[in-house]
């Protein structure tokens, strides 16, 4: 695991004196005084505030103040070098026994101060130094990008079943609100790094145990397990240990660590990751047959038999702890082969193993489900015991648990597609795990919330940064039912407008906690739909581009009493009271995640629309800026009509953020019929709309024109007019309904007939 306090470097301070001597410089005058800049960090924006000193013998100092998450921190900076407009100086961090070093080159830009910062060999920041303050950074908004409801704790929601945790190295440096979420949400606790060797044992005659009596009782304290990591591993582990490179010096220290470590909790925790981490990266064929372990101070020293040493004397430490050997991306290829071959000698040597750790840092959309649950299957087989260690699926950038580069990443919020994609994935891992819940002992997510993670950034965990729960939180308990000793669970929320609707299904409102972001209008009783009638799928767009269905319930409710399943973009909190939350820009690839949402539940045997959903007849639909977002997803192969209402492609780009950037060439993307319902003259859309009717050659297209303006019918008791206009529609090109088609061609057509429309057709076959 990639130590959590190296990837920070740039939030800690630390003091240290210097007396570089320079020869005094034309610019130090120049250069003297308080500079002010803005890097990146790992945990959002930091000011820098430089505070430089020349003396009369040329002698510089420089120390400065770091601005960040609303600390102050000082520090001292070493090794000052000024060469003309050129300052160049160096911040020191101790970790453990280890020192680190931040590289500053400053160079005078005019009036400012072009600084450079590195650590190592991973790369630079640029920043212009300034006299003046910089403008503070903008404050997070706090709120959710979706409003999650969630019934149960996650850790109740499975106590039945394994164990959840998290890990942390709590309670120091946690507020309240983040220790209260921790009890409350998880039932295990793995210290991130405050038992690894060289936090705990910096030296051979010295021990720090501060931070992990004070994790140990605050566990104890909130009644949560606790799994100890790690006692062998290549990395942070202080140079000492090998010091004369003796193997009986080795196997000394080794053992004398884990009886003191081990020894000193025996019995208060439950488990330790003895190993960590032991097999070699990549890996072929060849070594597939091998166990192929890393090259590490303590395979030098001590050969393979290390490992079966390790658990050895951890059994004798504690002889009623789970041992454990843990490593990442062992689920896959040939490093899962290895294991295997590794695991079976381990037992063939009589080393007491009782379970492996998968540690399960995957990225989103690119989990490997099947191998994850083969893997499971094939430790068990070895009468082994599985947990999911340190769990985490990260929205963007790279996984693995290697210790390696890293770069500054994004603090960008996730979207809505990102997060419901997310959220798929972790329901389906989670299906695993229950499917598998004999050989499962714990599923520990490595980390808190979105915020206190080593992967931040990239969004992987149930919390985003402001402890609110994501999609994923929600997917994973809708997974699992109550037991009696839990409430009652709340249903699902189902509102109902207009008595249901006109249609022959009466309606209602809902949404899933597994769809984020959206509202569900369908029919209440879905006993009807199944072999014989299946409900089409209509992907909904707002006006405004708003995150809600609020203006148009009245009409989605409609079409969906006539037996349609309606995804509309917006959370149903927002349908009858809208707040801040409904202005939030929506976009098109939000119905496509919808649409693939209903594909999957259809095929969900657990699934309330298990077999209901015709996934084969799909419309894409929107009004205004919603009907601009139709037309920008129709070019999917599974999208079977387009409707565009009161809304059509503007001549050149839109000025307003929200809207598509789309161009009359997008129009080239529909591949099946399209309707246009609009407002006639006095809609602002008309013009855009009657110009893209006038350029489509190549599908069906019917324009459709009530008098009414821009705002349509929508607010009306059902929908009003536009309803049955778009039911009849729907009907024809979805159901199959011929008599439908009656409405819209043909000389005799009842919108031709009907003194209050005008019709248009073109690309039909006579």
């Amino acid at each position: 695991m990639f130590p959590k306090t190296l990837s920070c470097f740039c939030c800690l301070a630390l003091s240290a004196t210097f007396t570089p001597a320079q020869e005094p410089t034309q610019n130090s005058e120049v250069l003297t005084g308080t500079w002010h800049c803005q890097f990146e960090s790992q945990f959002g924006l930091q000011t820098y505030h430089f505070h430089i000193a020349i003396n009369d013998a040329g002698d510089a100092t420089l120390k400065g103040e770091v601005d960040a998450r609303d600390e102050e921190r000082k520090v001292d900076f070493v090794d000052v070098n000024v060469d003309k407009d050129s300052i160049s100086f160096a911040e020191v961090l101790q970790f453990g026994e280890r020192e680190f070093r931040i590289e500053y080159n400053g160079e005078l830009k005019g009036k400012s101060l072009a600084i450079t910062r590195s650590f190592g060999q991973r790369g630079g920041q640029d920043s212009l130094a300034t006299r003046d303050l910089p403008k503070p950074p903008p404050k997070e908004d706090p709120a959710p990008v979706v409003d999650v409801k969630i019934d149960r704790v996650v850790r109740n929601a499975f106590k039945n079943s394994f164990l959840v945790g998290m890990a942390g190295d709590l309670p120091s440096r946690y507020s309240e609100k983040e220790l209260e979420l921790a009890a409350e949400h998880f039932a295990a606790i793995t210290p991130e790094n405050c038992m690894k060797p060289e936090r705990v044992h910096p030296s051979e005659n010295r021990w720090d145990f501060e931070r992990t009596d004070a994790l140990v009782q605050w566990a104890q304290k909130n009644e949560m397990t606790i799994h100890g990591h790690t006692l062998v591993w290549h990395a942070q582990t202080p140079d000492w240990f090998f010091d004369g490179r003796d193997p009986e010096k080795i196997k000394r220290r080794m053992k004398e660590h884990i009886d003191t470590l081990a020894g000193r909790y025996k019995g208060k925790l439950q488990s330790w990751d003895v190993v960590n981490e032991a097999i070699d990266d990549g890996g072929d064929s060849e070594t597939a047959k091998t166990e192929n372990l890393r090259n590490s101070n303590w395979l030098q020293t001590l050969g393979p038999g290390f490992l079966t040493l390790a658990f050895k004397f951890a059994r004798e430490a504690d002889p009623d702890a789970v041992l454990y050997y843990n490593d990442y991306n062992i689920e896959s290829g040939p490093k899962h082969a290895s294991s295997m071959v590794l695991l079976k000698r381990l037992i063939d040597d009589g080393a007491p193993i009782d379970a492996v750790g998968i540690q399960g840092h995957w990225r989103s959309g690119r989990v490997p489900f099947e191998d994850i649950e083969k893997a499971i299957t094939d430790y068990a087989s070895l009468g082994l015991k599985v947990s999911i260690t340190e769990l985490d699926v990260t929205i963007r950038g790279e996984s693995g648990g290697q210790f390696g580069r890293r770069r500054f990443r994004s603090s960008a919020p996730p979207s809505v597609e990102d997060l419901n994609t997310q959220a798929e994935d972790y329901a389906k891992l989670f299906a695993i795990f229950k499917k598998h819940e004999d050989a499962i002992e714990r599923i520990t997510f490595w980390g808190l919330n979105d915020r206190r993670t080593w992967r931040w950034g990239q969004h992987p965990l149930l919390f985003d940064s402001n402890n609110n729960p994501k999609p994923a939180y929600a997917s994973i308990v809708a997974l699992t039912g109550k037991d009696n000793s839990e409430e009652v669970p709340e249903s699902p929320k189902k509102v109902e407008i207009e008595d249901g609707g006109q249609g022959p299904y009466s309606a209602i409102v809902t949404e899933s906690p597994t769809l984020a972001g959206m509202t569900i209008y369908r029919p209440d009783d879905l006993a009807a739909f199944g072999n014989e009638q299946k409900l089409p799928v209509l992907l909904w767009g707002n006006g405004a581009c708003a995150n809600t269905t609020e203006e148009h319930k009245n009409f989605l409710n409609e079409i969906a009493s006539h037996g349609y399943i309606v995804l509309g973009i917006g959370p149903l909190d927002q349908l009858k009271q809208r707040d801040e939350s409904s202005r939030q820009r929506t976009n098109a690839s939000q119905l496509i995640a919808a649409l693939d949402w209903i594909i999957a539940q259809n095929t969900k045997d657990d699934s309330l629309y298990f077999g209901k959903i015709d996934t084969t007849k799909v419309a894409a639909m929107g009004m205004s800026c919603g009907g601009l977002q139709a037309i920008e997803i129709s070019g999917d192969p599974r999208i079977t009509t387009t409707v565009v209402c009161n809304s059509g492609v503007l001549p050149g780009l839109s000025p307003m953020p929200a809207m598509p950037n789309l161009t009359k060439e997008d129009l080239k993307n529909f591949h099946a019929p399209v309707l246009y319902i609009m407002g006639g003259p006095s809609d602002i859309a008309y013009k855009n709309a009657m110009d893209d009717f006038s350029r489509v050659e190549h599908v069906p297209l019917v324009m459709t024109n009530l008098d009414v303006g821009h705002g349509g019918t929508y607010r009306r008791p059902h929908g009003g007019e536009y309803s049955p206009v778009a039911i009849a529609w729907l009907d024809w090109q979805l159901k199959e309904k011929q008599d439908a088609a009656k409405m819209f061609v043909g000389e005799n057509s009842q919108l031709a007939n009907d003194d209050a429309w005008t019709i248009e057709t073109k690309n039909f076959d006579e």
